[in-house]
């Protein structure tokens, strides 16, 4: 082989290991959540927590500097964390003032770059423009699910694990959604509602009973089932523009058992693990009882809601 042609494939290779080294960077083809963030924030602290197949082992090395390391104009690294499953890394940002709106590339080191979006805040004043719920609203609860069913193609959405669509059982789908409810605000506001509390929308991809909404398996997705993200921004326009308010329900004590983070989880500690499997009493005169036993505490505390909704450690820091 002549020396050439021996450059020229030296010269290839090199090619080849500097795109795979950096092809993360490029493709991201990893989660980052929260899934964008906001400029002007009065706390200027933001982690990020980043969610794909062995991420922190392609992840660069960054020499760390007590005053960070800057990713872009308004944004620097803080610190990395990296925990006991290799799928997860965890960037402490600090969002500095002068950060200004838009999709940026932060980067870590030379060639390697995370896109992330951080949203201009509302030039509203929220004090002013948003009012809180109190004695004097009318609240009308609803369940999507059961309420009415105004868009029935997202019925059964492919992809998702419960298919069912049954109105004559209390244990499977009816088909309700955010369209339904849309649809029947005028029926609400004579009534006198003042404010729609919805069970969650938040997606509930899980096996069966999902109708209920409590069983997160993704916090940053609206269940496609009942309209998704379109559909909730359209009705809460809706709500607001009627001089109605709607709230917003949504449970962190525990997620459903088909949440990522339950599945695979960043380490062991994120959920309460019992020798067997230990429920909830449902009682909470223990927490606040001076005379309660320990154990009657724990079990009201760190007890699981039901089997398939595993309990949040809210201690792991």
């Amino acid at each position: 082989m002549n020396l050439r042609r021996q450059a020229k494939l030296l010269k290839i290779f090199k090619l080849s290991f500097l795109l795979f080294f950096c092809s993360w960077c490029f493709a991201q083809d990893f989660a980052i959540y929260p899934t964008h963030w906001w400029v002007n924030m009065k706390n200027p602290n933001l982690q990020l927590m980043l969610h794909g197949k062995a991420i922190a082992n392609s992840f660069p090395q960054v020499k760390m500097s007590p005053a960070g390391v800057k990713m872009a104009d308004g944004v620097t690294l803080k610190a990395i964390h990296r925990v006991a499953n290799p799928n997860y890394i965890f960037l402490d940002l600090i969002i500095a003032n002068n950060a200004t709106p838009g999709v940026k590339e932060l980067k870590i080191v030379s060639g390697n770059t995370i896109r992330y979006e951080l949203k201009a805040r509302s030039r509203e004043n929220g004090k002013t423009r948003i009012k809180g719920i109190d004695a004097d609203d009318f609240i009308y609860l609803i369940m999507p699910d059961r309420f009415s069913n105004g868009d029935p193609a997202n019925d059964r959405v492919p992809g998702m694990r419960d298919q069912s669509l049954n109105r004559d059982t209390i244990f499977e789908r009816h088909g309700g959604d955010l369209k339904g409810v849309q649809n029947h605000l005028n029926y609400l506001h004579d009534l006198g509602v003042t404010a729609v509390w919805l069970n969650p929308v938040i997606e509930n991809d899980m096996r069966n009973r999902t109708e209920h909404g409590y069983a997160f398996t993704d916090h940053y997705k609206v269940d496609r089932r009942i309209g998704g993200e379109k559909a909730y921004h359209e009705l809460i326009d809706d709500i607001h523009r009627r001089g109605m308010k709607i709230i917003q329900d949504a449970v962190y004590n525990h997620v459903g058992i088909e949440h990522f983070l339950f599945r695979d989880m960043p380490d062991s500690t994120w959920f309460h693990r019992w020798p067997k499997y230990t429920q909830t009493s449902y009682r909470d005169q223990p927490l606040f009882d001076p005379y309660a036993s320990l154990s009657d505490k724990k079990i009201m505390s760190d007890g699981w809601f039901v089997p398939s909704m595993p309990d949040i450690n809210q201690d792991n820091p």
